[in-house]
């Protein structure tokens, strides 16, 4: 697997998303994603831009039919169904609201994304500890 530099593709004086919180990195919008791409593969704009566009599509479709997309790596989308809930007016906390039933897409990140936000370093295998014998 080919790893890349970190994706900075603000604009030059663009607000750092999660700058107010603390958080470190720009971020990245679809013509961003799809500038890095060009960059990395060579295709045109246009080309790459029909490939995001239809990923993002069919991904967006299968999820609303209630199926799985597994990018093995990346993670999974899927539809998960929430609960009712009763919740609470924060300028009237003696109010209560009944907060109904939905679905939502849900993302669940895969080991490799993970360790990649964590800046974890994949494990070389275990050395065996058994002593050799000598010819």
């Amino acid at each position: 697997m080919t790893t890349h530099p970190p994706l900075d593709l603000a604009p030059p004086g663009a607000v750092a998303s999660g700058a107010d919180r603390g958080e470190e990195g720009t971020g990245v919008n679809k013509g961003g994603l799809v500038g890095e791409v060009v960059k990395r593969t060579g295709q045109t704009r246009g080309d790459v831009s029909r490939v995001v566009d239809a990923a993002i599509d069919t991904i967006r479709d299968a999820v609303a039919k209630g199926e799985r997309v597994a990018l093995v790596g990346f993670g999974t989308f899927e539809k998960r169904r929430r609960g009712a809930r009763t919740a609470r007016n924060p300028r009237k906390p003696e109010v209560t609201i009944t907060v109904p039933a939905r679905v939502v897409p849900a993302f669940n990140p895969g080991q490799a994304f993970k360790d990649a936000v964590a800046e974890k370093k994949r494990r070389s295998p275990k050395k065996s500890t058994a002593k050799r014998t000598r010819r």
